[in-house]
């Protein structure tokens, strides 16, 4: 469910996927990616984990969204 680049997204979702990827980056800066949970972003995001899985499939999709947005 990662958007594509022409897709028009809703403001709410530009806003949570920014919470999440802003709290991915803190938490990399912390640690190492194999030690960070789901549960570790959403805490630092404070959003529920069904959001978290509304956005991204699981950490492995989420790096790969931070890595595009990156480039």
């Amino acid at each position: 469910m990662l958007p594509n680049s022409d897709e028009k997204l809703d403001p709410r979702v530009v806003r949570t996927r920014g919470l999440i990827l802003k709290s991915f980056e803190n938490l990399l800066a912390e640690k190492n990616f194999e030690s960070i949970s789901v549960q570790d972003v959403t805490d630092k995001a404070q959003i529920n984990r069904a959001t978290f899985y509304a956005h991204f499939p699981d950490k492995y999709a989420l790096l790969d969204y931070s890595i595009q947005k990156c480039s």
